[in-house]
């Protein structure tokens, strides 16, 4: 009887001390994470560091973590693409791009698109409105026309089309896009102007005898100034060295490029065909009447379109009499 209580004794106690330990074991687990882990002593470390260098692990003091070099390669990596991801920024158009250009007939035209923060060098292209042809992509071109060409540097804002020896054509409407969802796009307009020549006043001009002869002639739309412009009087060249005397020739250049002929003291012999020639550009012509007397009723009209549009350059008629004047001056 007494050996079966000692029995019955130590299975209650074994039974006890197995529910406590799993008790503390449950306990150690859920609190485990919220425990600081022990640090590795300096000794364990350079012990570990000794002995895993030759594998290129790398042991940090301040934590029990253990990469390889390219693993921290890839961690900071991963980093900074989710850095790029939360500040990432959209491309957008420069707000001071010309929505309108001119190009001269015959040379070269460019249209220039700035974008910011493009993704890449393709991100861009250009595009005709009239067809929707693509013309350029990045610094590629996809026409056959060898006349257009994609200019881009690596690194810049500016997505350039060039267009050489500008034709009627190729006036219209162009479209620099961005590769967006939804696309951008911003809308340039090219205007091609041809130069041409007039003298105001033509194709027929009235003036009274001994009166004073002012012909203007008038370049527009020239890309540069011509490097010459000739006065011809019934197929005779005409300027202030001619042997009729009292000529002088005035010329005012630039975006608008003007010559005008001044003859003192009109006569008879004066009438004629008066012709402009612009070196390199167009020859247009006047045809002059001298009159005795008044001027009829229905010549009125040019004569008075004549004085208006000579308006402007009544300066000139002082320097030229000053000109004149010290010529004869010389000559004495």
């Amino acid at each position: 009887m007494l050996y079966q209580l000692c029995i019955v004794g130590l299975i209650v106690l074994s039974t006890r001390g197995w529910d406590e330990a799993l008790r503390n074991r449950s306990f150690r687990r859920r609190h485990s994470r919220s425990l600081p882990s022990p640090s590795p002593s300096s000794s364990s470390l350079r012990n570990y560091r000794s002995s895993h260098t030759a594998t290129g692990i790398i042991v940090d003091d301040d934590s029990d973590v253990i990469e390889r070099p390219e693993q921290e390669e890839e961690h900071r990596k991963w980093r900074q693409g989710e850095n790029d991801f939360l500040f990432d920024e959209e491309p957008y158009f420069d707000v001071a791009m010309n929505p309108t250009y001119t190009a001269y007939l015959g040379k070269e035209a460019t249209l220039t698109c700035i974008v910011h923060a493009a993704k890449s060098d393709k991100s861009v292209s250009w595009i005709r409105s009239r067809d929707l042809r693509i013309l350029t992509v990045g610094r590629y071109t996809y026409t056959s026309d060898l006349r257009f060409e994609a200019l881009h540097q690596k690194g810049t804002t500016e997505w350039t089309l060039r267009i050489k020896s500008v034709q009627h054509r190729d006036a219209g409407n162009y479209e620099c896009q961005i590769t967006t969802k939804p696309i951008k796009t911003f809308r340039v307009n090219l205007k091609v102007v041809e130069p041409s020549v007039e003298i105001l006043g033509a194709p027929d001009l009235f003036i009274n005898r001994a009166s004073m002869i002012n012909l203007t002639c008038v370049i527009y739309h020239s890309p540069i100034p011509p490097a010459k412009i000739e006065w011809f009087h019934n197929n005779k060249s005409i300027s202030y060295t001619s042997p009729r005397g009292g000529v002088s020739v005035v010329e005012e250049r630039g975006e608008i490029t003007s010559s005008f002929l001044l003859l003192q003291n009109a006569t008879l012999s004066d009438s004629g065909l008066f012709m402009c020639r612009p070196r390199g550009l167009q020859v247009t012509s006047v045809n002059l009447h001298v009159l005795e007397g008044e001027y009829p009723a229905a010549m009125q009209t040019n004569s008075s379109t004549l004085r208006t549009s000579s308006q402007h350059i009544a300066m000139f008629l002082v320097v030229t009499s000053a000109v004149v004047n010290n010529h004869a001056m010389l000559a004495l």
